[in-house]
C-alpha cells in the first residue's frame, strides 16, 4: 500500500469517527425525507416552522400529550412537524406496540428509524426539544417535559 493510499485510509477512518456537530442557532435544517407512522414517505424542507423533535419515550409520551387530538391540517397549517428518532427502540416493541398506538393518532409522526437522519438535532432526555426556523433556518430551540406547557408554546 502506497503512502498516499494509506494516509487516505487514515482521514477517510477519522472522518468517519468524529461525532457529528449539533444543529445550532443560524444553520439551516438538512433536508430529511422520512416515514410516517403509516409507511408514506414526507419530506420536510424550508417551509417548516417549527419542529418537535423527540429521542425517547418520556418524550414522546409527553408530544402526544400535547398533539392528541390535534388533526394533522391544523399542524400543517402552522407549519409544525412532529420526528421522533425510533432507532433506539427494538423493532419488534415498534412493530407489535408503537405502531398500532401511533396510528390510531390524529396526527403524523415522521420517524428516524435508524436515527442518522436526525442525529444532529438537538434534544435533551425525556424532553420534546421545540426547534423554531425561519426561511430554514434554525432560530430557537427549547426542551420541555410537561404536555400542557407544550400546547400552550405551540399555540394549540
Amino acid at each position: 500500500m502506497t503512502k498516499t493510499m494509506k494516509g487516505l485510509l487514515w482521514s477517510l477512518a477519522l472522518g468517519l469517527s468524529a461525532p457529528l456537530m449539533a444543529l445550532e442557532i443560524g444553520q439551516p435544517l438538512p433536508y430529511l425525507t422520512l416515514d410516517d407512522q403509516h409507511g408514506d414517505a414526507h419530506s420536510v424542507g424550508h417551509e417548516l416552522s417549527v419542529m418537535l423533535f423527540t429521542r425517547d419515550k418520556a418524550g414522546s409520551d409527553v408530544a402526544s400529550g400535547a398533539l392528541a387530538g390535534i388533526e394533522q391540517s391544523r399542524l400543517e397549517q402552522a407549519g409544525i412537524v412532529y420526528v421522533a428518532d425510533t432507532s433506539v427502540m427494538p423493532a419488534l416493541i415498534t412493530r407489535m406496540f408503537a405502531l398500532p398506538k401511533m396510528k390510531k393518532q390524529s396526527f403524523l409522526t415522521l420517524m428516524d428509524s435508524q436515527g442518522s437522519a436526525t442525529a444532529t438535532l438537538p434534544f435533551e432526555d425525556g424532553k420534546v426539544s421545540v426547534l423554531g426556523f425561519e426561511g430554514g433556518a434554525l432560530t430557537q430551540v427549547s426542551h420541555l417535559d410537561d404536555a400542557k406547557q407544550l400546547k400552550q408554546v405551540l399555540g394549540l
